[in-house]
């Protein structure tokens, strides 16, 4: 038999009005007097409880380790680094997929990251004292690490133990292309960046890692495979391809093999393979294919130079290609970063779709929006739904269909400048009158002031090609035509110049005096003999 139950004082009960502050507790539950069903626990007073109503206690929490999300010393140097490694093997797996270079290239690239990583071992070394410093700056002459005191002060700029800049990746990717022996240009390499790049900046990369590698590891990098690219490079100015072995000639009365620079030698902006080559065939062209419209005679219709370039065509087929691939046709591949608002307001329909492909395969992963918990819901997505409505792939054009297209665009622009070349006058040797011989009146420019008209489109269009400045290109090539005059200097000396039979490309280069008002061919080594490539 149960006995009175046991009343305690609490809050007013508040159900159905009810006043009552006496509760007890029956078979686990609460109910106050007037046999209401109460909420929750026992809120019971006990007698040393007695005057303590009111009063706030609060339960410690255990006490947990602050996880700072700014990593510092050692820990940040690993993580840059395990960063940095992402971010080339990214570039490489592009580079693969998308210009279709071979599968070799990852690993040859993971090859030369390996060897650099040799040299930051004591920054990921906690018991190492040395300081870290990141930065995405290219390093300057002054940041110049002098490890060895015999080591000349120009002969390398690239730290050993510095950590690497963000546009070193692409400097090892296309030194992985060397060593590949591939046709590709940093011209190329620089385009497919996607994101905006000062010209000369991936130019100086390329030649200080060059330098580094051969300095630290004593890693002779192989000839440019300059056969292969020279054709590249005038299919992509659409130039006659009677300028590749005039090129190639050059080369060979110049001793230029296309190796890479010693550490330790003098470094010049023509030091690097590439750019000779390029300033080889400006050369070709200014011999062969000059920029004014002085008439010169072939010596017969064989004569490789009886076509010559008309250059109003040439300018006109440029702008219509460019034309082509931005305002009427695809967006060029590149120039999505570079979109503004104004550019969208113009757009086609199709552009406007390739650039939310853009858009969408860059900054958008439907995936792990709809995984977080804080994400969009679902049901909102399905209302903005992306990717395009026909269910398109978009990845199929870019990577295909876009180069076909930009290989038919080329085509035919190379098809427009060869049907336009005009046949020059023809002057055998035996002619009395005195005729210009092509060669002759070669025109050099010191700077970029003295670039006008179709030069300066021209050099404009080779810069842009190689991905340097305008600037630098003058120069490389005010640098080559120094050597082509000492060697010329030097067939005068020793009576050659007069010999008959000789080569159709030592005539042109041997003829290339010019006189009257022109900017010709001669020694001018005073003022313009840049030292190094980075001045």
């Amino acid at each position: 038999m149960s006995g009175k139950p046991e009343y305690w004082k609490g809050p007013v009960c508040g159900i159905d009005n009810c006043k009552s502050r006496q509760y007890h507790e029956q078979d686990g539950l609460t109910w106050c007097k007037k046999g209401h069903q109460q909420e929750g626990t026992r809120t019971q007073q006990d007698e040393d409880d007695f005057g303590t109503q009111g009063r706030k206690t609060r339960i410690r929490k255990e006490t947990q380790e602050k996880i700072s999300q700014i990593y510092r010393g050692h820990s940040a140097t690993s993580l840059y680094l395990q960063a940095y490694q992402l971010i080339l093997w990214k570039q490489c797996h592009a580079l693969i997929h998308t210009i279709g270079l071979p599968g070799e290239l990852e690993a040859v690239v993971k090859d030369l990251w390996a060897l650099r990583l040799q040299l930051l071992k004591n920054k990921t070394d906690a018991t190492s004292e040395e300081d870290t410093v990141f930065s995405s700056q290219p390093q300057t002459e002054t940041e110049t690490e002098r490890e060895d005191e015999d080591v000349p002060s120009r002969e390398y700029k690239v730290k050993g133990k510095a950590m690497p800049s963000l546009i070193e990746t692409l400097g090892l990717c296309y030194l992985g292309v060397v060593l590949l022996r591939l046709p590709v240009g940093m011209g190329e390499i620089h385009r497919y960046v996607g994101s905006p790049l000062e010209p000369d900046h991936l130019r100086k990369t390329i030649h200080n890692l060059s330098l580094f590698y051969t300095h630290h590891f004593k890693l002779v990098f192989p000839p440019l495979n300059a056969p292969l690219l020279l054709y590249e490079h005038i299919r992509d100015l659409a130039l006659p391809v009677s300028l590749h072995p005039i090129t190639l000639h050059l080369s060979t009365l110049l001793s230029i093999s296309f190796d890479f620079p010693f550490p330790g030698s003098r470094q010049r902006i023509s030091s690097l393979p590439e750019l000779q080559l390029i300033s080889l065939l400006t050369i070709a062209i200014k011999l062969y294919h000059p920029f004014d419209t002085l008439p010169r005679h072939a010596r017969s219709l064989a004569d490789p130079a009886a076509l010559t370039i008309d250059w109003p065509t040439w300018v006109e087929a440029q702008n219509a290609h460019d034309a082509s691939t931005s305002s009427e046709g695809h967006l060029s591949s590149g120039s999505e970063i570079n979109v503004t608002e104004a550019d969208v307001m113009k757009m086609t329909g199709e552009q406007l779709d390739e650039y939310m492909d853009y858009y969408e395969r860059t900054f958008i992963n439907a995936e792990r929006v709809e995984s977080k918990s804080r994400g969009l819901p679902k049901e909102l997505l399905d209302m903005f739904p992306i990717g395009r409505l026909d269910g398109s792939s978009p990845a199929h054009y870019t990577c295909q269909i876009q180069a076909e297209n930009e290989h038919a665009a080329v085509e035919q622009r190379l098809k427009t400048v060869m049907g336009g070349m005009k046949l020059r006058p023809v002057a055998s040797e035996d002619s009395e009158e005195p005729v210009r011989r092509i060669g002759s009146f070669y025109k050099r420019f010191r700077r970029v002031e003295d670039l006008e008209g179709y030069a300066k489109v021209f050099y404009e269009k080779v810069a842009e090609g190689v991905g340097v400045k305008v600037e630098t290109l003058v120069l490389a090539v005010g640098q080559i035509e120094r050597r082509l005059i000492m060697w010329r200097e030097a067939r005068v000396k020793e009576g050659l110049e007069e010999e008959e039979g000789s080569d159709g490309v030592e005539d042109r280069a041997g003829e290339a005096k010019g006189d009257g008002e022109d900017v010709h061919m001669e020694d001018d080594r005073q003022g313009d003999d840049s030292t190094t490539d980075d001045d």
